[in-house]
């Protein structure tokens, strides 16, 4: 595991054409699937590579933050919140072919997260599938740990804009969402028109 953290430690900061290449190589062989034509630029930071599922032409943007894995210590009181549209699994990543995960983005996946083709986060977007449960943490995180799983499911070309949350939940296909929003509730599919959620709604 150090050896891997060194090796990963030195190829996230190689710029230029040498050092998406060697990252492509790299991660064809530490993800669990690595597509063809995917971009990997410096800065990128990916946790439990065997977790995740690159799909063709994807383009992950500089200084991305990737987490998978399931949780493994189960002695905590976690609560599960159903997602019936959710496609993938618990603990891992899926990003589709033909999306732009944008500068700075976070995608936290330990509860599981699926992002489908054609999809977009601008610059500064966070995805959580997986957070301390607020309604139970009555003395902090630290002294009364308490957990909710919420998997996220992004359909075919939903675009998220800049510093937008995804806080578990759906988004239906062909959605915009607004800049600076916070999702906390299912965004249905609108029949191609775009539609914009915003955190006061």
């Amino acid at each position: 595991m150090i050896f891997f953290d060194l090796i990963e430690s030195v190829l996230r900061g190689l710029e230029g054409r040498v050092g998406r290449g060697m990252r492509y190589y790299y991660y064809k062989m530490r993800l669990k699937k690595c597509g063809k034509g995917v971009v990997i630029e410096s800065g990128v930071h990916i946790v439990n590579s065997s977790k995740i599922e690159i799909e063709d032409h994807v383009w992950i943007d500089r200084n991305t933050i990737l987490i998978a894995g399931e949780i493994k210590n189960s002695s905590y009181p976690t609560r599960i919140i159903e997602n019936p549209s959710f496609k993938g699994r618990l603990g891992e990543i899926h990003i589709g072919s033909f999306s732009h995960i944008g500068i700075g983005t976070i995608i936290q996946g330990h509860g599981g997260v699926y992002i489908d083709r054609y999809c977009t986060t601008s610059a500064g977007c966070k995805i959580y599938s997986f957070s301390n449960d607020p309604g139970k943490c009555k003395t902090g995180t630290m002294m009364n740990t308490s957990y909710v799983i919420h998997p996220v499911m992004m359909e075919e070309n939903v675009w998220l804009g800049l510093n937008a949350i995804l806080l578990g939940h759906c988004v239906g296909r062909d959605t915009f969402i607004k800049p600076n929003s916070v999702i906390v509730k299912d965004t249905p599919e609108v029949n191609n028109e775009k539609i914009i959620q915003t955190k006061d709604n």
